[in-house]
């Protein structure tokens, strides 16, 4: 593999007040069997519509609450899962390199000291330049360009602002009218072309600023 198409590692973001879903989360865990468990409890969320006989706009803002409560515990239990795993995998098996030191320890004569393995040599990493973007037909490449663009534009209102569009959003999805359906689609559109066309435009200034000799053909 080539060490350019290895992204770099990015922890995810802490989880506001202990459980509320993150984007950049599931912006990676949408097409894993994850999202199987979440959709396996929205199916039973959207049985609850006809009962109660709720109306569009609550049928909304009850799916927002879901999202919020069912998706964060479902990121949160998804989370200690993985780094228990994570915690499991570092302590289980010994590398190569502790077994040689091992062997070489054991079969030493008593009264003469061994020598030490050595470490082998490795050459070092070419440096590695920004990811570059993998196709100009996806909107937006990366879920973080959300959040700064949203900083962006907004400064310190930038998450009262990401809350309104999401409203409107989930509002024009559950209106009645095709029409108002197909606006808030073309809305969505639009913004993921915007932050897509900024997210371009800033990678290609870093690209700029990076010496030639960093810069991937």
């Amino acid at each position: 593999m080539d060490p350019q198409d290895i992204a770099q590692y990015r922890p995810l973001p802490p989880q506001r007040w202990g459980f509320l879903p993150t984007n950049r989360f599931w912006y990676h865990a949408s097409l894993t069997p994850i999202s199987l468990v979440f959709w396996a409890g929205a199916a039973v969320f959207f049985t609850g519509f006809d009962l109660f006989a709720l109306v569009w706009w609550q049928q909304s803002l009850v799916w927002m609450v879901f999202w919020w409560v069912w998706g964060g515990l479902v990121e949160r239990f998804t989370r200690r899962y993985l780094a228990r795993r994570r915690m499991r995998a570092l302590a289980g098996p010994r590398t190569a390199l502790s077994e040689s030191l091992e062997e070489v320890a054991v079969e030493a004569p008593a009264g003469e000291l061994a020598p030490l393995a050595e470490r082998p040599v490795l050459p070092s990493p070419a440096p590695v330049p920004p990811r570059t973007l993998e196709s100009r037909l996806a909107l937006v490449q990366q879920v973080e360009s959300w959040d700064l663009a949203y900083e962006r534009l907004f400064g310190r209102g930038a998450e009262v602002a990401q809350f309104a569009f999401n409203l409107a959003f989930g509002l024009a999805i559950f209106h009645p009218s095709w029409f108002v359906k197909l606006l808030g689609i073309l809305a969505l559109l639009a913004a993921a072309r915007g932050v897509g066309s900024w997210e371009r435009r800033a990678l290609g200034r870093v690209r700029a600023a990076l010496p030639p000799s960093s810069v991937s053909e």
